[in-house]
């Protein structure tokens, strides 16, 4: 009867040995809760040491994990991150703070036929633009330029510049500042605030980005945290109605390093209202033209060698 005691008593200090030994072992500290846990490798050692655990836990609150902890989610800071470097990098996105590029577009308003433009696209957003663009099969005489700069906005054709309306300005600002979120190292910026990703229907995560003064943008990442689209809500300046606008992304371009797409279309309560096919992008060291202050471009003439004219004085 003793030999029997002394044995179990063995098994009993063996075990618990062993429990010990494994405990040593497989401590982690989760990094999501900050909690100590002990991690077991497999079922059969869970099993083995689950009686001596629940004494573990009950007298020290230790807590046991089988297998793996998941990763801890994304936070919307970290997936900005990954979509920066996959853009081409904080470096490159901070130095491109004004572009260019040329393309072509066709553009419905209010569901009439598209209009079929080209042009180019000059930019330092989110607030001066110059869009100048020509309807196909016109003389270039018939370009028409939108531009933008601050509060204040013009439509010229040639050299007559008329104002556009309050609520045309502030819709287009709203508009261009969709550009300036998506060259995304704005994002990081304390002004910014993220929403939680948050996964959509066809796998995409989602943050939303809110600033004061400014439209709230829902941005959507693929897997590789490409931006693959925007979401936001504005107001037709034609209709004055609230539209959902949608902008997708397609296709990719490479301009001074950065990956830029190649398609961008948008769409108006799920109606088609811009498909762009951006053809050339180009870095510029800022967007400086005399249109920016209202003034249209005068052409260059030769002035005698007296004084310059009061019209030439004038810019």
């Amino acid at each position: 009867m003793r030999r029997a005691w002394t044995l179990g008593a063995a098994l009993v200090a063996l075990y618990i040995g062993g429990y010990l030994v494994y405990r040593a072992k497989h401590v982690q500290v989760w990094q999501v809760d900050d909690r100590t846990y002990v991690m077991f490798g497999s079922g059969a050692a869970w099993y083995l040491f689950r009686p001596v655990s629940r004494l573990d836990a009950a007298a020290t609150g230790m807590r046991f994990h089988l297998g793996p902890h998941r990763p801890p989610p994304e936070t919307a800071r970290e997936l900005v991150d990954r979509a920066v470097v996959a853009a081409g990098g904080a470096e490159r996105l901070t130095a491109l703070k004004a572009f260019e590029w040329r393309g072509r577009a066709d553009v419905a308003i209010a569901g009439r036929a598209p209009l079929h433009v080209s042009g180019t696209w000059r930019l330092q957003p989110p607030d001066s633009a110059i869009v100048t663009t020509t309807l196909d099969g016109q003389p270039s005489a018939t370009a028409r330029s939108l531009i933008i700069s601050g509060r204040r906005g013009w439509s010229r054709t040639g050299r007559q510049m008329t104002p556009l309306a309050p609520e045309a300005v502030a819709h287009e600002r709203d508009q261009f500042y969709l550009y300036h979120l998506m060259r995304l190292v704005p994002l990081r910026g304390s002004a910014y605030r993220l929403s939680p990703p948050a996964t959509d229907s066809l796998g995409r995560k989602r943050i939303r980005v809110t600033h004061s003064g400014r439209p709230s943008v829902d941005l959507a990442f693929d897997s590789a945290a490409n931006l693959t689209g925007l979401t936001d809500s504005i107001t037709d300046p034609e209709s004055h109605k609230q539209v959902r606008q949608e902008v997708r992304f397609t296709g990719q371009l490479d301009g001074a390093g950065v990956r830029w797409p190649r398609r961008i279309a948008i769409t108006w309560d799920g109606k088609p209202y811009l498909d762009l096919e951006i053809l050339e992008v180009r870095p510029l060291a800022g967007l400086v033209d005399p249109s920016l202050r209202g003034s249209a471009p005068v052409p260059s003439r030769r002035v005698g060698r007296g004084a310059p004219s009061s019209r030439a004085r004038k810019h």
